[in-house]
């Protein structure tokens, strides 16, 4: 009964709004560092958009009004695309001071709407991942956290490329809506403490319009960037704190452990000059998290890991989500430790507290709970095509992006905005690194409706997989915690044991 729902055109990735009605509309909390809906009004705009760009070409600072002004008049169409180019290409090559940054994010929040939660009751907390392949860990830490009596106002994205997304995912259960007005979304808080959904009204347009150019000019990488782009949209979100999760390796946008670190401290920086009590994890994204790639498989195995099924090869998804749960347990008042709080996650895990407010959220949001309940019952695609291992030995590597990339070509992803997903497609990892395997085993397997494309898959997840005669030596999942000031710390992965 599901098979229409599968394979349409899904909604596109931006809510389809055209007229907001005042309900909608977000109010801007008094208390909030942000508190003005618009640029102020007296704003300098003498300096001359050629000036402003010179000024960074050169390496000079600029100050915090100049940079409001800037993005003012670019949101006012008064500074050109082009101009504006040039300037994101000068920040690429000089850099930016933190205080530059900040003032980039301030403007960049203040160029929508902010929202206002207070007459929601309940401490709100979020988080945010910088994306992955087989990232579905929101999907199991929302209902977890939200479990515990705070609330989780998630707003997530859709997939691009080789990485997923969360709304995409939540589409596969028939019936579920990402698309909720305001007065909905906080009625849903109010009774079932979390809800997740496309984001709302118009928050920091000007950054879409900024992005779109980053991703044209070769200017997306810069930390600076990376960091407006990203807490622009979750401080306007406003929740009370965050919780970041900042990606490394061959399947992340950042490879090099030392960049996520840059990354993760500059991102710190910005939550906590909004007030907000910001912690950041390193986490490896070398292999795709857990077994599952593809909305539909994705969903299975967040049910998986919320019924407590203790399948080994979702450990790593487990690890993520107990820490980042009592990372925002404790910054929620609720654990008094980090090592509290991940005993307290395991617990709801276990007792069926959490996939009990998973399934009153998908209830909430208008999604079947029988789907949810029954997950074998799902429609399967129409091809199945098993990669197997052509030696003995064990898995010392899997290619996080090679995986990611197959989904896409399978029909889990998307190359194009306007680009359809097909819900049952992605892959299904049956060894993970580090497993054991013997000649003639399955390594994964394949899943898709359209024909032709199976094969290829199949050679490219092949040599995704490397297979050696000796065992790898660990490694670590997270890495390091980025804390207030930014300061680095190991990660002590005794906490998991």
């Amino acid at each position: 009964m599901y098979r229409a729902l599968l394979t349409k055109a899904i909604r596109p990735l931006q809510p389809r709004f055209t007229a907001l009605p005042p309900a909608f509309r977000f109010n801007l909390s008094a208390t909030h560092p942000f508190s003005s809906a618009s640029f102020p009004s007296n704003l300098d705009h003498s300096q001359s958009p050629a000036a402003f760009i010179s000024d960074k070409r050169y390496g000079k600072a600029h100050t915090g009004d100049e940079i409001m002004s800037f993005i003012d008049r670019y949101q006012r169409n008064e500074v050109k695309d082009y101009q504006m180019s040039a300037w994101l290409m000068a920040v690429c090559l000089k850099g930016m001071t933190p205080n530059e940054t900040a003032a980039l994010t301030k403007s960049m929040v203040m160029s929508g709407d902010i929202a206002d939660l207070t007459d929601v009751p309940g401490i709100s907390v979020d988080k945010h991942s910088t994306g992955g392949v087989g990232d579905k860990i929101s999907l199991v830490l929302a209902p977890l956290v939200a479990s515990f009596g705070l609330v989780v106002p998630m707003m997530s994205g859709r997939g691009l490329g080789h990485t997923g997304g969360t709304l995409d995912k939540l589409d596969s259960i028939p019936g579920f809506s990402c698309d909720l007005d305001m007065d909905n979304f906080k009625n849903i808080l109010r009774t079932v403490g979390v809800a997740m959904i496309s984001p709302a009204g118009d928050m920091a347009p000007v950054d879409k319009r900024i992005y779109a150019l980053r991703d044209v000019t070769s200017t997306v990488r810069a930390i600076p960037l990376q960091t407006s782009s990203i807490m622009c949209k979750k401080l306007a979100e406003n929740p009370e704190s965050l919780v970041l999760d900042v990606k490394f390796g061959s399947g992340a946008f950042n490879h090099e452990v030392e960049e996520s670190i840059e990354l993760a401290k500059s991102m710190v920086e910005a939550g906590e000059g909004d007030n907000k009590p910001t912690t950041a994890f390193i986490t490896s994204m070398d292999e795709p998290i857990g077994w599952a790639v593809g909305n539909w498989n994705e969903i299975h195995e967040s049910i998986q890991v919320l019924s407590n099924d203790e399948n080994p090869l979702s450990a790593d998804l487990l690890n993520l989500v107990v820490v980042q749960c009592g990372q925002m347990l404790l910054q929620g008042g609720v654990a008094s430790t980090l090592q509290e709080g991940i005993t307290m996650a395991k617990e709801n895990l276990k007792n069926g507290k959490a996939l009990a407010k998973f399934h009153e959220m998908v209830e909430a949001q208008g999604g079947s709970l029988e789907a949810v309940k029954n997950p074998t019952n799902y429609p399967s695609a129409k091809h199945s095509i098993e990669v197997i291992s052509t030696r003995s030995g064990y898995v010392t590597a899997i290619d996080a992006l090679a995986i990611g990339l197959v989904g896409v070509d399978l029909g889990a992803g998307r190359k194009f905005v306007e680009d359809d997903v097909d819900f049952t497609a992605g892959i299904e990892l049956r060894k993970k690194t580090g497993d054991k395997v013997e000649e003639g085993d399955v390594l994964a397997v394949l899943s898709t409706n359209r024909d032709g494309v199976g094969e290829v898959g199949k050679q490219k997840v092949e040599g995704a997989y490397k297979v050696d005669e000796e065992a790898p030596s660990p490694t670590k999942l997270i890495t390091n915690v980025v804390r207030k000031g930014g300061v680095v710390e190991d990660f002590d992965e005794s906490m998991l044991q």
